[in-house]
């Protein structure tokens, strides 16, 4: 028996009663005691291990409630072509720079395939995206995708699109888009939504086992660093099915990952062969429900919403006919998936609403099965209302404040660009919330997401959204206890009580007893999941 009591810090509960304590007992990674310290002395033998946690704090290690952490695997090598601060890319032409940089580094042979991800159009010449043009002058002997931040959309140069076999003849596919050169229907490179996403991601290069394996622990321990014990693949496909359940295999699987495959994989059967479970039956996955699409990113501009684009003929588009959608919904509803539907704008979450509402009450169905409406960016007061009567979740990527705020109040106008991830008005109504950062659209950092919760300021300075800031301790919920909630999980995570999971994070000093301003000067220092560290600064 391995028993560990962590004393002589502040240990933030996040229990109902929002204790803090000074001890902690856990016996074979579970919690058996939580109190004062003469209360536990008693139950201390020679065999326990003291952490001495040295006036840190800890609380319940985070749960991510939204991310591709499969999908990110073998990206994790990939060239970064992210703007600051999270990379060096601020025009079209640092895009061209690191690009060739990253074709000597890594010694990619002529013929061979590159991949860089992160553009955001923010910083560059006239915010146009890169074409075929601007990636053919990097290289024509190289296979070349750049990704933009987003991931729903992207640009490939000539040698990709003659692969892909595109030509002026090439209709758009059903939800997506091909750019094409103004005045012409010559292909660009640019490509849009499903066009990006079903068409270009697909053929990304495929790593071996063994890479894939390497990659696979650096990125945990990348999740680590960021106090994440829990997270999720929100688009599983089989390729990424067969990695997590390798790892597993070889022991190297230490966070607990939750996932849902896409519509496609649905329709092909993978449920029936890996049914959905809250159980992780002895493993450190599992399947959490089903996952659909519904729109496009409110910084493309391809976020379907019910009022045009600022100074546009343009609301974005749907990915499905309701009919599909309601299909979906029934299918979840009946087989009682949990279901997690991409939603930005509030045409898109109107359809949501509106079917899961038809399919729920075509079925008479009272299961409590938490439906998550993901991102959730530009939601109405009347929606959350509807979120509440259906016992739907919002999980808000309130990152978007940050990152993009400022390109938000510049397409959809001061009023609309305020209310982004509108985290007061949800918690006044009642409506419990969880925080993402879509990894690996940004980092997994939860502290800057604690940060942007709290402050809600642009990459210039700008306050976006006074009225939707929350307290520090509403942002720690919705990536402790609430997004254990989200994944039915919360007798076992999510808060530090008898009888959960021994899932720790150690912070260098007390997230409730500091300034907002001083929010990005927390560190992690350590992680902890099942009473084991993970990770260690």
């Amino acid at each position: 028996m391995k028993k560990t009591l962590y004393n002589n810090g502040t240990i933030v509960t996040m229990n109902e009663k929002e204790e803090i304590v000074e001890s902690v007992l856990v016996e074979n990674g579970i919690i058996k005691f939580v109190g004062k310290f003469q209360d536990v002395k008693g139950l201390i033998d020679d065999s326990t291990e003291v952490v001495d946690l040295k006036g840190t704090s800890m609380l319940p290690g985070f749960l991510d409630p939204h991310s591709h952490f499969l999908a990110y695997v073998p990206a994790f090598g990939y060239c970064n072509i992210a703007p600051a601060p999270t990379g060096k890319v601020n025009t079209i032409d640092d895009l061209k720079n690191a690009i060739k940089a990253y074709i000597i580094e890594k010694n990619i042979p002529k013929g061979g395939w590159v991949v860089a991800m992160g553009y955001d159009t923010m910083g560059f010449e006239d915010q146009r995206h890169p074409n075929k043009f601007d990636l053919d002058d990097i290289s024509s002997d190289h296979y070349i995708i750049a990704a933009h931040a987003s991931n729903h959309l992207g640009v490939i140069n000539s040698k990709v699109i003659e692969h892909m076999g595109l030509n002026e003849n090439s209709q758009n596919p059903s939800g997506g888009a091909y750019g094409r050169i103004k005045g012409t229907n010559e292909i660009s490179g640019y490509m849009e939504e499903t066009a990006f996403m079903l068409e270009v991601m697909p053929i990304f290069p495929k790593l071996e086992t063994e890479q894939l394996m390497d990659n696979f622990v650096e990125l945990q321990k990348f999740y680590a660093s960021f106090g994440i014990t829990t997270t999720q693949d929100g688009m599983l496909n089989k390729a990424r099915l067969d990695m997590v359940k390798e790892a597993d295999k070889r022991g190297i699987l230490k966070l607990d990952v939750v996932v849902y495959p896409g519509k496609m994989e649905v329709e092909n059967g993978m449920l029936k062969e890996n049914p959905a479970s809250v159980d992780y039956a002895g493993k450190h996955y599992r399947m959490g429900g089903v996952k659909l699409f519904l729109d496009g990113s409110p910084q493309g501009k391809t976020a379907w919403v019910t009022k045009p684009y600022e100074n546009e003929d343009n609301s974005g588009y749907p990915i499905y006919t309701d009919e599909v959608v309601y299909d979906y919904c029934k299918m979840a509803i009946e087989n009682e998936h949990q279901l997690l539907s991409h939603v930005n704008g509030d045409a898109a979450i109107d359809q949501l609403l509106n079917m899961y509402e038809k399919a729920k009450k075509d079925l008479n169905s009272t299961a409590d099965l938490r439906p998550v409406a993901v991102h959730s960016q530009i939601t109405r007061d009347d929606q959350i209302d509807r979120y509440k009567a259906l016992g739907m979740m919002p999980s808000y990527f309130v990152d978007h404040t940050f990152f993009w705020g400022d390109t938000h109040i510049q397409n959809l106008g001061e009023e609309r660009a305020f209310r982004i991830s509108p985290l007061k008005t949800t918690k006044d109504k009642g409506v419990k919330f969880t925080l993402h950062q879509d990894t690996p659209v940004v980092p997994p950092n939860m502290i800057r997401t604690i940060n942007s919760a709290v402050n809600r300021v642009t990459k210039t300075g700008v306050s976006i959204g006074e009225k939707e800031k929350v307290t520090i301790y509403d942002a720690l919920k919705a990536i402790t206890i609430d997004s254990a909630y989200q994944y039915h999980e919360e007798n076992k995570k999510g808060s530090i009580e008898v009888g959960k999971l021994a899932d720790f994070v150690v912070l260098d000093r007390n997230p409730l007893a500091i300034t907002n301003d001083e929010i990005l000067d927390i560190n992690v220092l350590t992680t902890i999941k099942d009473d084991n560290v993970i990770f260690s600064k």
